[in-house]
């Protein structure tokens, strides 16, 4: 019974747990029993919508559980960053740099023509501060992965070099907001405003916990909103990569492009969550009972 205790590893496993079996629920849903032309579910469309939200969601809740139940094994990581994030912080890095010169491009041929495929280039000031955001985040990636690689920690001189990241989550959530949580399905807006929030609650104490500034509190938080944050966003952004694929397309949706930035910040956040594991976790305290923390 000792490997179903509750510990971080076991919250981990929640939360890995969790993704697929949400893009399962959402793939089968959407494909199946949604109507593109009205944005309303057919058949036992409702009930597998909010299965796929909710079922996901209590598993990770239950994640957050462990991990808080567990603080205090969370300690300041080793000096050297992980390797591991690296792929994906460069993957995330070109994702973003591509965003930013899509909108980039979207912008100018709005000005041009008064064509524009984002429904935010009607609000030039958030579209291109958006804009500007994902391409100074996609370059910081781009280091990142050159650094993480090469196993040096760029944050011992520039402490607060995530910022970026704060300041880009805060853009998309008001983007969702304003233009894209207009879906004519409850869950649809549910799925885009909460996993928006909780991507910009994780980026706020990953930048936190990089900085140093009460890095163990800092990493406990980063858990629970980035493992809360994976299982609705990658279901979210990566069915919706597929519809898009697919030429399917229905109102409220995030456009391919933007969903792809979301997706791969996401999963950089996931990534240094997993890595962390192994350089932030006192493993002799992870899952230990009450008694033995008080010694």
């Amino acid at each position: 019974m000792d490997k179903f205790r509750i510990s971080i590893n076991t919250g981990l496993k929640l939360v890995v747990w969790g993704i697929p079996l949400g893009l399962t629920l959402r793939l089968i849903q959407m494909n199946l029993f949604f109507d593109f032309d009205t944005g309303f579910y057919t058949g036992p469309g409702a009930a597998l919508a909010w299965l796929g939200l909710l079922l996901p969601a209590a598993m990770a809740g239950a994640g957050a559980w462990c991990f808080y139940k567990n603080a205090g094994a969370f300690m300041p990581r080793d000096r050297g960053m992980a390797r591991g994030p690296g792929i994906f912080a460069g993957f995330s890095g070109g994702v973003l740099l591509v965003m930013g010169l899509y909108m980039l491009r979207d912008h100018l041929s709005r000005a041009a023509t008064g064509f524009a495929e984002f429904e935010t280039a009607v609000n030039p000031g958030l579209h291109l501060s958006l804009c500007v955001l994902c391409l100074v985040l996609g370059a910081l990636h781009c280091f990142l992965a050159v650094c993480l690689c090469a196993g040096r920690d760029p944050f011992k001189k520039a402490p607060l070099l995530y910022l970026p990241g704060v300041a880009w989550g805060m853009a998309q959530l008001v983007a969702v907001y304003v233009f894209y949580a207009r879906s004519s399905s409850t869950v649809e807006n549910l799925y885009s405003l909460i996993s928006s929030g909780l991507m910009l609650l994780a980026l706020f104490y990953l930048s936190a916990a990089l900085s140093g500034a009460g890095e163990p509190r800092a990493l406990m938080r980063l858990y629970i909103f980035g493992g809360l944050s994976a299982v609705l966003t990658i279901p979210y952004d990566l069915s919706n990569i597929v519809l898009a694929l697919r030429g399917t397309t229905y109102f409220g949706e995030l456009p391919a492009i933007y969903a792809l930035g979301r997706l791969s910040v996401c999963m950089f956040l996931l990534s240094f969550i997993l890595s962390v594991y192994r350089t932030g976790v006192d493993k002799g305290l992870d899952g230990a009972k009450p008694e033995r923390l008080a010694q």
